[in-house]
């Protein structure tokens, strides 16, 4: 196959290639409402895991102040036993002093505590709020994946045949000027070959618009080397 030959398969296989890459890029696209809701979910999960958080924390205080609340009633309650007990009136104050201090410590522990089941019952509610809003979103939001799912793979088997079909196109292009074409291509934004086209008197390079010299020009329209533009390094060719 001539260079001109090969160049005309070359450009075909680009068109090829922009479609692959349009069918790829279509693939990675997620539809807006499914970004949308997608997002909107993603943060009532954020609020609700970090509400659950701070909900676990302030029932683990509550129920360290319980404890120790249980804990402080029960030594009341010896105390004020043996109390009764007392063989002295010094022994028996000694108990009142204990059961004072127990007592001071039990309502100042008995304020901390009473906020946290308005904390408590507060946090509660709010996660029952936003459990009941997750559990509205998800008949949509589930609706709304499957389709995409359903977008996605009917694109993937068209992506296959244009695959199949460019694999195809490329066994008809010389192994060298495919690997130049390839390496052009990823450096310049999927596009490899490009056309040199008349502008006037002088010609330029349809995919960066600069005017050519003359002696390139005159390369392409022989068509006897692959000849790549001055300019942006794409590989030029005429129709």
């Amino acid at each position: 196959m001539d260079v001109a030959a090969a160049l005309k398969e070359l450009s075909e296989l680009q068109q090829k290639d922009l479609e692959l890459d349009r069918i790829r890029e279509e693939i990675e696209r997620v539809p807006p409402e499914l970004s949308e809701l997608k997002a909107e979910w993603d943060r009532r999960i954020e609020a609700l895991m970090d509400l659950k958080e701070r909900l676990r924390r302030v029932q683990r205080e509550y129920e360290q102040n319980d404890l120790e609340l249980k804990d402080l009633a029960a030594k009341k309650a010896r105390a004020e036993e043996e109390q009764m007990g007392a063989s002295s009136s010094r022994e028996a104050t000694q108990y009142e002093n204990r059961i004072q201090q127990l007592s001071t410590r039990i309502d100042e522990l008995t304020e901390l505590t009473m906020p946290l089941i308005e904390e408590i019952e507060r946090l509660e509610g709010e996660v029952q709020t936003l459990e009941a809003e997750l559990a509205e979103l998800k008949p949509r939001l589930e609706e709304l994946e499957k389709e995409n799912a359903e977008r996605v793979a009917a694109l993937e088997a068209e992506f296959a045949e244009k695959q199949a079909e460019r694999e195809k196109l490329a066994k008809g292009v010389p192994s060298a000027v495919l690997r130049e074409y390839e390496v052009v291509r990823r450096a310049r934004k999927g596009i490899g070959i490009a056309r040199m086209i008349k502008v006037g008197e002088s010609f330029r390079c349809e995919a960066c618009r600069v005017q050519l010299p003359t002696h390139v020009a005159q390369k392409v329209y022989q068509g006897r080397q692959v000849v790549r533009c001055p300019s942006c390094g794409r590989i030029l060719y005429r129709e």
